[in-house]
């Protein structure tokens, strides 16, 4: 190797040495302090300097105001000017400037800026108008401004002109006594001696720091080389050693310091190992076959099965003794077992494991894991076979305990009335028993397994299971006994009562049930009661009837008798008064019939697509022309997303029928009304997100009492007297009825009534007995 890569080798082992690091690390640190202490003495003299220049520069402005203040008494411009001048001609003196009230430059060492004037923004302003405010105080901090000229720093000092007593009551110009500033003076000086100063000081401190630094790394190199690097050598060599097994490694000891007590606690450590080490070898036969304290029963056995050696454990769980074999002891047989596990591990020469149940010295069942493995000599022969057995006594009674209460848990469910569907943290249906599956229609194996969740559980409770997993706060984890529409697998709508709750495990969403309870039965009940009551109703107002009948038909007979004597008499005026009379009465008579059909027969909605707004729109023409005789207002306000956002299928014709009962009744209630105002009726349409439709009538007529609102659905009541039958709003309620919507209605006495009609706008649904004040 050359000389140049023999040193290479040696610089690299030099910086790879500990002590290079320590000293290269100590040496950081050093410099790294010294560098701050640097920045601190440097801000500290740059501070002391720049605040004994401000001292200077404030009493320079007041000996300049102060020799100034004689020639401004007299009012003397030309005396002024040559104080400004000769000051500013001063060596370390930038410029002068003296500013008066109005911000104007009236002295200046340098003539062309004399008459300009500051800007309120401009520093010499903002010492004072800080803000758009006049500051009551100004310190000298405040008042101080570091500024750059060409490639000079500037210190500027700016010191208001207050107005004295003297300078008030002048008689060449007299300034009132509440100005209290006359003006401002500017003075900027020169920075450069004060800068190069600190220049100086700065490259001394580095060069006294270089110097320092060279000689405490050189210092503590050299000895870390000597008193730390050459003694941890001898220690990592004589590590090596003891490593490679040879204990009579020595090292000298040296010195008192840790090094030497390294090294002493070096050579003791050597000794004991050489001692541990003997005595290791000669019990490790012994420490091998310590298993007293081992939790598990554990035997060896020779090829006959015999056990030659057990543990305290197994002695007082089996009552085995050395000698017996191995089938005795644990299954209490007089032969060998025919699956033997200990016979295929003398034969393998390998370990195996098998869940046995043995029978312990009381008879009683004792269930264990049993891994046995072959004990080999130096021929890698099998002299013996251990068994280590685990019991697990406890565990197969909580699974045969769990296995019950599953088995119960699956007949409850399996045999419940009402459907069941869970799912589990993964957000797929685990359980779908008998009940859910005669409800839905879907076979279970077709649903386990499935996460299209809106198939099975109401939107509402799909929302919660959602939120749940997206770890969001929810206002209730259960629903309970709420009315839904789930859709079979044919399609069928099927109403349902729902209970439902989230399922949670510490904090975490496990899962979620439902319980599903069919209504078919009794909604069909509902219908065929509230058709026995309509019925009932029915029979029970054919009296009522007779006699609105018998009064309608005084009525043309009255018509017939005047129309009569007009014809006679040839009058004109009352043969028309009497066939009002008798077109008023057979129009009474038409509207009562036609009522009382549509109330009484049982009809089926006839779904066909329908644009609502059109609807509502055909209705209001119908209606204004009357309404518009009347002074009445009819406004619309449709949705006007309605096409776009769902495919709405109605019945037309039962649909237009409640929109002009209840256009016609909102039209009735404000000709009524008697408040001097502009009667309006208002129709609304708007599709919710869940594709229902609401049609919404709203009135500002008289409004409602409460007697009224409570008779208002009763059978044959009106508001209108003779001009109305009584069965426009039962008409219209039934129609909403069989749609599967619900109607109800908001009025104040005085303020008018506005009734709403819901819908669900996607074809048949299941009725729905919602009808609600």
């Amino acid at each position: 190797m050359s000389k140049m890569g023999r040193l290479k080798e040696v610089w690299t082992a030099q910086v790879r040495s500990l002590g290079f690091r320590i000293s290269l690390s100590v040496c950081l640190i050093l410099l790294a302090s010294y560098v701050i202490f640097l920045y601190l003495l440097t801000g500290i003299q740059s501070n002391f300097a720049v605040t004994q220049l401000m001292n200077e520069a404030d009493l320079f402005s007041k000996a300049v105001i102060n020799a100034t203040n004689h020639s401004m008494l007299r009012d003397d411009t030309l005396a002024t000017s040559s104080i400004v001048t000769d000051v500013g001609k001063q060596e370390e003196i930038a410029y002068v400037r003296i500013f008066n009230h109005d911000g104007i430059i009236k002295f200046s060492n340098h003539v062309s800026e004399i008459g300009d004037k500051a800007d309120m923004n401009s520093r010499v302003c903002a010492v004072c108008h800080a803000g758009g405010v006049v500051s009551p105080e100004i310190t000298r901090t405040g008042r101080t401004v570091i500024d750059r000229f060409d490639s000079s720093r500037l210190l500027v000092m700016i010191t208001p002109i207050y107005n004295k007593v003297s300078c008030s009551s002048a008689a060449c110009h007299v300034h009132p006594a509440s100005h209290r500033v006359l003006g401002i003076m500017e003075v900027a000086m020169s920075l450069d001696k004060t800068d190069r100063h600190l220049r100086d000081i700065v490259l001394k401190i580095i060069l006294l720091g270089v110097g320092t630094f060279i000689a405490v790394f050189a210092t503590i190199g050299l000895y870390i080389m000597l008193r730390v690097n050459r003694p941890l050598r001898r220690l990592r060599d004589g590590t090596k050693k003891i490593a490679q097994g040879d204990f009579t490694c020595k090292l000298p000891v040296e010195s008192q310091d840790e090094i030497g007590e390294c090294a002493r606690a070096f050579n003791i450590m050597g000794d004991q190992i050489r001692r541990r080490t003997q005595e290791l070898v000669k019990s490790r036969w012994e420490y091998k076959n310590l298993f007293e304290q081992v939790p598990c029963f554990i035997c060896v056995i020779n090829k006959d099965f015999e056990i030659v050696r057990q543990n305290s454990y197994m002695r007082n769980l089996f009552k085995g003794s050395i000698g017996m074999h191995c089938y005795e002891v644990f299954k209490k047989r007089s032969e060998k077992c025919e699956d033997c596990h200990a016979d295929r591990c003398f034969i393998e020469k390998g370990a195996c494991s098998s869940e046995e149940c043995g029978i312990t010295v009381s008879g009683e069942e004792a269930n264990y894991i049993s891994y046995m493995s072959p004990v080999l000599n130096d021929k890698n022969e099998v002299l013996y076979t251990m068994i280590i057995a685990v019991d697990i006594r406890e565990r197969v009674k909580l699974e045969k305990e769990l296995r019950v209460t599953k088995d119960f848990q699956t007949n409850l469910i399996d045999n419940s009335i009402h459907g069941i569907i869970a799912i589990d943290e993964k957000g797929a249906i685990a359980i779908y028993n008998q009940a859910a599956e005669n409800l839905l229609g879907y076979p279970q194996s077709d649903v386990l397994g499935d996460k299209d969740l809106e198939k099975y559980f109401p939107r509402q409770f799909v929302e919660m299971i959602l939120a749940s997993h997206l770890g969001k706060e929810l206002e209730t984890t259960r629903l309970v006994a709420q009315e839904a529409s789930i859709k079979s697998k044919s399609g069928e709508d099927i109403p349902v009562r729902f209970s439902g709750a989230i399922l949670y495990d510490q904090g975490k969403t496990v899962g979620a049930v439902g319980f599903y309870q069919d209504l078919r039965t009794f909604k069909k009940l509902e219908r065929e009661k509230k058709e026995s009551d309509r019925l009932a109703v029915i029979g029970q107002t054919v009296a009522g009837l007779a006699h609105g009948i018998k009064n309608i038909l005084q009525g043309l007979e009255g018509g017939v008798f005047v129309v009569q004597t007009a014809i006679e008499d040839s009058d004109k005026a009352l043969l028309e008064r009497g066939w009002d009379m008798v077109q008023n009465n057979i129009r009474r008579i038409s509207d009562l019939v036609k009522d009382l059909l549509s109330y009484s027969k049982e009809r089926v909605p006839q779904y066909e697509e329908v644009d609502p707004n059109k609807l509502v729109e055909e209705v209001c023409a119908l209606f204004e022309p009357m309404a518009a005789k009347k002074s009445i207002v009819i406004e619309r306000q449709l949705d006007k997303e309605i096409d776009e956002s769902c495919k709405l299928l109605l019945d037309q014709r039962g649909i237009h029928t409640c929109l002009s009962n209840l256009v016609s009744n909102a039209i009735d209630a404000c000709e009524s009304d008697a408040k001097d105002v502009q009667h309006r009726v208002i129709v609304k349409t708007e599709l919710d997100s869940e594709c229902w439709i609401t049609f919404q009538v709203s009135d500002n007529g008289g409004g409602m009492s409460e007697d009224t609102k409570r008779k208002i659905f009763s059978s044959f009541y009106s508001t209108k007297g003779s001009r109305g039958t009584g069965l426009g709003l039962l008409v219209t309620s039934k129609i909403v009825l069989e749609h599967g919507g619900e109607l109800f209605f908001e009025s104040q006495e005085g303020e008018g009534t506005t009734f709403t009609m819901r819908l669900p706008a996607h074809g048949q649904v299941q009725p729905q007995n919602k009808l609600t004040p």
